[in-house]
């Protein structure tokens, strides 16, 4: 199953299925009080806003989360996320993206999806393939993706 990810740098990501929107964030930079990212359903429903700990700290600080509409994050960092349930995921990707364009994700220690992560010129692209069709924790995935990467304006 394959989800395309686009946006532009220092604003939001959209997230698509077979060209329909599923998700989308928002990104407002703060200097020296951390970003602040935003992440809606299709039906502008807000699910989760964070803001980052700090510039050289890899933690987010929990904002809000709809928890009618999204499991609850216990534990968010720029390389691992923990819901409610025990549902987590782990991110691995190489610091320089020039040198390995690929991401992969992990949960429960097995790798479940691999991303391309293309960035050109203002626009980013990401294709995010998930190996397993019948993945019921699909939205978590993919709502971590989105706050990984939505403020990710370097590589």
């Amino acid at each position: 199953m394959e989800f395309t990810i686009k946006g532009e740098f220092y604003s939001g990501l959209n997230v698509y299925k077979n060209n329909e929107l599923l998700l989308y964030s928002k990104f407002n930079h703060r200097w020296f009080r951390g970003d602040l990212i935003s992440v809606f359903d299709k039906d502008d429903n807000l699910l989760i806003e964070v803001s980052e700990s700090g510039m050289w700290d890899d933690k987010y600080l929990i904002r809000y989360q709809n928890k009618d509409l999204l499991a609850t994050i216990l534990f968010l960092s720029r390389n691992e996320i923990m819901f409610s349930g025990n549902i987590k995921f782990k991110l691995s990707q190489t610091w320089i993206i020039l040198l390995n364009p690929f991401a992969k994700i992990y949960y429960e220690e097995k790798e479940i999806a691999r991303v391309n992560l293309k960035r050109f010129m203002t626009i980013r692209q990401f294709s995010l393939q998930l190996k397993d069709e019948n993945f019921i924790y699909i939205d978590n995935l993919l709502i971590y993706f989105l706050l990984n990467q939505t403020s990710n304006n370097f590589g």
